[in-house]
């Protein structure tokens, strides 16, 4: 489990990395910090209102609104293993990502709240050490991660947002055979709030609860052999235990609660800055996971530059610093990197 739950949180890590420098692009995620980007620039091309933003005066044809998103990133990682004593001191990652943005109407509801439902698809590819620095030893890490996003946010007066949501995840291997590595279901509620300031810039809080359904292998999917697997079976039980309370397949599962705090500063016409700080609590309730939790707490800084209206560069650099319960599962890791991304409005 220790070789699954190392994938996943590489896996997730990269993933929330890749999306979080894509500020335009509403990603109903875990820790839903792009929606809350995606607020802020949708702040930006309102007018300041001491009313706060009246978005029902502007309420469009109920129609749907497809949006295509092709990116690259290359960044580097201080902790490439995400563990509290690292065996590699510093690494590198290649993502190579495809999304499409469903906008399924805005429609208001009574005089001033308005829902904007959309639905989303992504597909992430990770390539882990590129530049092949320990040769095959991180293959081990690459991984796919389908994502199916639906998400219901609700416009309400002086600039509040209530979103609803839920979202499905799933990384899978792609290094010989394709094996799903897990899936889970995590359907989420937010709260966010935006303040324009009068100069231009906007600061954005939010705060959200979700809880996570997950599906993962079992000692018996994890090991073919099965007179191999009978054997650890039948230690397990001399042990009084057993291999599937061992070993659950919903190691995952858990509630989890987010706070975040962004700051959007435009510099010229097409230079944004957005530094933002997210805190994450995960407070797992599966398997042998149970009543263990984790403090994740994230500082990052994205810059965005609008080369054309199709294309778009970013730089970006994030340091995180996890605590936890059991003390084991404790790291820092220094994230920097760039991206490209180019997007189609149907």
């Amino acid at each position: 489990m220790k070789y699954i739950s190392s994938i996943l949180l590489f896996a997730s890590t990269g993933f929330s990395l890749l999306h979080a420098q894509e500020p335009s692009e509403p990603v109903d995620a875990i820790v839903p910090s792009d929606f809350f980007m995606d607020a802020l620039n949708a702040a930006k091309s309102n007018s300041v209102d001491p009313m706060g933003t009246q978005r029902l005066i502007q309420v469009k044809d109920s129609s749907i609104t497809p949006v295509v998103t092709a990116s690259t990133a290359f960044k580097y990682t201080s902790n490439p293993d995400k563990s509290k004593k690292p065996v590699r001191k510093d690494g590198s990652t290649l993502d190579l990502s495809l999304n499409l943005n469903v906008g399924l109407g805005e429609y208001g509801l009574g005089d001033d709240v308005l829902a904007v439902p959309s639905f989303t698809f992504s597909q992430t590819r990770t390539f882990t050490d590129p530049v092949r620095d320990y040769g095959d030893e991180m293959e081990l890490y690459d991984v796919d991660v389908q994502m199916i996003g639906l998400s219901i946010p609700f416009v309400l007066p002086n600039d509040f947002t209530l979103t609803i949501g839920n979202t499905y995840i799933a990384p899978s291997t792609f290094r010989g055979k394709n094996q799903q590595i897990s899936y889970s279901n995590t359907p989420s509620v937010a709260f966010a709030k935006n303040f324009p300031l009068s100069w231009g810039d906007v600061i954005s809080f939010s705060v959200g609860v979700s809880y996570t359904f997950s599906e993962g292998d079992s000692l018996k999917d994890q090991i073919t052999d099965k007179t191999y697997f009978n054997f650890l079976e039948a230690v397990f039980n001399q042990s009084g235990t057993s291999a599937n309370s061992e070993y659950p397949s919903n190691l995952q599962s858990g509630l989890g609660h987010t706070i975040s705090l962004s700051y959007m500063t435009p510099v010229g016409e097409k230079l944004t800055l957005i530094p933002s700080f997210t805190y994450n609590n995960m407070m797992f309730s599966e398997g042998s996971y149970k009543n263990r939790a984790d403090r994740t707490c994230n500082l990052g800084l994205v810059a965005s530059y609008a080369v054309y209206e199709w294309l778009n560069a970013s730089a970006m650099t994030n340091y995180t610093w996890k605590t936890s319960s059991d003390n084991v599962s404790e790291f820092e890791d220094f994230i920097g990197g760039v991206s490209l991304g180019v997007s189609h409005a149907f």
